[in-house]
């Protein structure tokens, strides 16, 4: 019984997550060598929300906080649903990920997807951990997620999708997650996701647009994430696929 009230507890958030991600999306990319000023992030937001784009992303690197640039973003602007594109699991303990991730769905219900990946191997050298095998390493991860810890986290829920480039990765988000997120991929990847991931779910891969802080770009060339409709998936970032979705 508790197994079928879960199930169903997934299947609304993924559902809610669906219809507010909307039909496109776009990312928020940040510099590799800069990070620009918080205004001009907000403005950058601020106006992709007016052009109409339901969904915006961003990613994270070391050094770069995606929860805090989130959190601000949240607070600029008035109906966005935000994501990490993702969130690397190296640079924070699971309990503290889901602990920061309670808190911007509580702060702003319906308007924040965790988006998580194992990263790369020098990222894991970065903060001296190892990389070990990906999928184990992950799905240990999300496991301690909802652990006990000193403090406990907010009481709200939200949905979460996993990076994964390869059959095993997406196996695992159809396992234990609500979707996965492709990057870089190309388009015949999301019939083979799609596959994985199973009836009813479904997945997409749009392409990886930017943002132009001195023009809107044209919605038809920034198709960045696509919350699918049907089958399992919801598509962001580079594909991201929440599950319950077909993209169409």
């Amino acid at each position: 019984r508790r197994s079928g009230e879960g199930a169903l507890l997934r299947m609304s958030i993924v559902e809610d997550a669906r219809r507010a991600l909307g039909p496109v999306g776009v990312s928020l990319p940040v510099s590799f060598t800069s990070m620009p000023p918080v205004h001009e992030q907000h403005d950058a937001a601020v106006r992709l929300e007016q052009a109409g784009y339901p969904a915006i992303w961003v990613n994270e690197a070391l050094g770069k906080d995606a929860f805090a640039q989130v959190a601000t973003l949240l607070a600029a602007t008035d109906n966005a649903v935000f994501g990490t594109g993702a969130a690397n699991i190296r640079v924070r303990e699971p309990q503290t990920t889901h602990a920061a991730a309670a808190t911007l769905a509580q702060a702003h219900p319906g308007r924040f997807v965790l988006g998580l990946g194992v990263g790369y191997p020098q990222q894991a050298a970065a903060v001296d951990r190892e990389f070990g095998k990906p999928v184990s390493t992950l799905r240990d991860y999300l496991g301690r997620m909802t652990e006990q810890a000193f403090l406990p986290a907010p009481d709200a829920r939200y949905p979460r999708i996993i990076g994964a480039n390869g059959p095993k990765m997406t196996a695992l988000g159809a396992e234990i997650a609500d979707g996965t997120l492709p990057a870089m991929r190309p388009p015949e990847f999301s019939a083979q996701a799609r596959e994985l991931l199973g009836p009813p779910r479904g997945g997409c891969r749009p392409r990886n647009p930017y943002a132009d802080h001195g023009r809107r770009p044209p919605r038809e060339r920034h198709r960045t994430r696509t919350a699918c409709t049907g089958d399992r998936h919801l598509n962001t970032k580079n594909a991201p696929c929440v599950r319950r979705c077909r993209c169409g």
